[in-house]
């Protein structure tokens, strides 16, 4: 598998259900201590619930995170196997991480079932802490692990309490700005023609980021990726300020050519990261989302989900104005 191959979707989109959980999932890990890269070799599944049990319908694929990190950075998939609750992937995902950040990190496993219409199905999941996983070098040992429902809230990951402060708005053209006071109710679903709207964001610093014993100061940066509904990225990374432990980037993110049709069914992940002097992997600050409702499954709880989608509101409705946010990292 390729080290660094995200998929076009930086989420999952679409239309979720829940099977009854059956099945167990057969997987090993490996750790290079040479490369400091982290495998996930999946084997396969057996005995797993029907997607659409009416239809005796299962298209499974494996998807896994390196949690607390639920960024479009950290998602890896397998390829989609067709009707079948047997699956054979013989895949390997990848990460590029230093050994000493697995301590701090829960490696989510997850099945879905893939239907049409991006109706996606979970079938069950697995959580290994890798604090307590013995790396061998060179050691590979698959294993069955049985599948488990959806964890609501982990209580034993980190929470992060640090804080990013943006202020965002959408920039309308001149002979627009008559349909301003209405908001974004007068472009409707039909503003092909308002082509050369901007999104723009000014992330302006941080607060209480977490302390990394290994790093000492921070040296941090803030990635942004807009998906736009036909699941295209657009990303954006500011500079990375040096030794800061409050940051202050006063980095402006322009997203062109985006319409408020568009935005009203897009998501914006904005990530923090300490960029490691002796290390060519960067860790993982946190990170919070602005968008539509679709995505909520994503924000880690539903009250971060209402707020982030009030918040992105308020930018759309709000055509031509800042508006300030003080986004709670997680």
């Amino acid at each position: 598998g390729s080290l660094y191959s995200l998929s076009s979707t930086c989420t999952e989109s679409g239309n979720f259900g829940k099977a009854n959980i059956t099945g167990e999932i057969e997987f090993a890990l490996k750790y290079n201590f040479r490369t400091c890269i982290l495998e996930v070799c999946i084997k396969g599944c057996k005995n797993l619930a029907y997607g659409e049990e009416k239809r005796k319908k299962c298209n499974p694929y494996v998807k896994i995170y390196l949690l607390p990190d639920k960024s479009p950075w950290s998602k890896r998939k397998t390829a989609v196997k067709k009707s079948t609750v047997d699956p054979e992937f013989d895949e390997t995902l990848k990460y590029k991480i230093e050994h000493s950040q697995l301590r701090s990190r829960q490696l989510q496993i997850s099945v879905w079932h893939a239907g049409a219409l991006k109706y996606r199905v979970f079938l069950g999941e697995v959580v290994i802490p890798l604090a307590a996983w013995n790396f061998e070098e060179d050691s590979m040992q698959f294993d069955w692990y049985p599948l488990k429902p959806k964890l609501e809230k982990p209580e034993d990951l980190i929470q992060y309490s640090a804080e990013l402060l943006v202020s965002a708005r959408l920039s309308v053209p001149a002979q627009y700005q008559n349909l301003q006071s209405e908001g974004i109710k007068c472009f409707g679903n039909k503003d092909q023609g308002v082509l050369n709207c901007q999104l723009q964001v000014m992330i302006f610093g941080a607060k209480n980021l977490p302390v990394l014993r290994s790093a000492g100061m921070l040296n941090s940066f803030v990635k942004g990726c807009l998906i736009l509904p036909d699941q295209a990225e657009v990303k954006q990374k500011s500079p990375v300020l040096k030794k800061e432990a409050c940051p202050q980037w006063k980095h402006l993110f322009v997203f062109d050519g985006v319409t408020p049709a568009q935005l009203q069914q897009s998501c914006l992940h904005l990530t923090v990261w300490h960029k490691s002097i002796f290390s060519s992997s960067d860790q993982f600050l946190g990170g919070a989302k602005l968008g539509a409702s679709k995505f909520s499954e994503f924000f880690g709880s539903m009250d971060l989900a209402s707020q982030g989608v009030l918040q992105w509101q308020e930018v759309l409705h709000n055509p031509n104005t800042w508006m300030d946010f003080t986004l709670v990292l997680h």
